[in-house]
């Protein structure tokens, strides 16, 4: 998780000041059907909405929730359309979804509740309140951020401006310096490790670079803080850069890159395993495929955040496209 606990509340307060907009406080109250001022004591920290309330505001503002969702968990029919917003069902069906494989017992450690709590936010019998949301999408996903963008721009929320702005430095890093991350995953090797210093040609013939290449890169993500100089080496910070969001060209550019050099390597006749299938099959059997890819790559990413004193780095190049379509 980013965040400690007592920083949900300021994030709280900054989006739902931010995602009231230009209405007055009063003005969005009145809009939601409250006789009170609600609004205030959720901008002042003395109570905090459900995600349901503020989903309906977001509504109110022109954001396609459901679509927004879909996107945020990568499941294109994973929210119905014809369940309403302030439905807590909706808001059950997102946390099962970031749930995963999660226990709730672990997702109540995270974020300071207790197993039976999170079993009721799961349930929809009980709807968490706003920090307690955003807890379980950072202790889940690890992506508050990009939740937060979904309906407002983080830029604007002065408790996570800075961080907002340091996400995107470093996935305009990975765009265009694609190989820098490539670098990073060198210097998690354990045999980089044990190299008596740090050694540029090293790293390099891992990867099939040129030297000064890996240097632009090292300097790239030094300045981003994704590594630091400790004891004659590079050591990799824990943080992490989800580059699944952001403007759509850079992502493009990033995937095209990867499947390029898969294909450089394939043609010089590298080893590694190339494979293809060019099918015939019905529409209903090409969603179960897809389903598979999505389960696969899930999969693929558990067993590498498993895997300990990792030796070698190699690149995993997915499609799954329907010709013609």
């Amino acid at each position: 998780m980013r965040y400690k606990k007592a920083h949900y509340d300021e994030i709280a307060k900054d989006f739902c000041r931010t995602l009231r907009g230009r209405r007055s406080q009063r003005q969005l109250s009145v809009r939601l059907g409250y006789g009170t001022n609600v609004a205030f004591g959720w901008e002042s920290g003395r109570r905090f909405p459900t995600l349901p309330t503020l989903l309906r505001v977001a509504a109110y503002n022109g954001v396609d929730v459901h679509h927004a969702l879909s996107e945020f968990v990568r499941q294109e029919k994973a929210f119905r359309a014809d369940v309403a917003v302030s439905d807590p069902i909706l808001t059950a069906t997102l946390f099962q979804v970031l749930k995963g494989g999660l226990s709730n017992a672990e997702i109540g450690s995270r974020i300071g509740r207790s197993a039976s709590q999170v079993s009721r936010f799961m349930a929809g019998t009980s709807q968490p309140r706003l920090p307690d949301v955003l807890a379980i999408v950072d202790a889940t996903t690890d992506r508050l951020l990009d939740f937060l963008a979904l309906f407002v721009p983080p830029s604007q929320l002065p408790s996570v401006a800075r961080d907002f702005r340091t996400l995107e430095e470093r996935r305009r890093i990975a765009t265009e310096l694609p190989w820098s991350h490539a670098v990073l995953r060198v210097l998690e090797l354990a045999s980089y490790a044990a190299l008596p210093c740090h050694d540029d040609a090293w790293v390099a013939a891992r990867l099939g670079l040129p030297d000064d290449e890996v240097r632009a890169c090292l300097e790239a993500l030094s300045r981003a803080g994704l590594i630091r100089w400790q004891e004659g080496r590079y050591a990799v910070t824990a943080e992490t850069v989800d580059m699944t969001r952001g403007p759509a060209e850079p992502r493009q550019r990033l995937k095209a890159h990867w499947l390029d050099v898969a294909a450089r390597r394939q043609r010089r006749g590298d080893p590694g395993l190339y494979s293809y299938n060019l099918v015939s099959v019905a529409r209903s059997d090409l969603e179960r495929l897809r389903a598979l890819h999505v389960r696969y790559f899930h999969e693929l990413r558990q067993i590498v955040s498993d895997s300990r004193e990792p030796d070698c780095v190699a690149l995993v190049a997915m499609q799954l496209l329907e010709l013609g379509a």
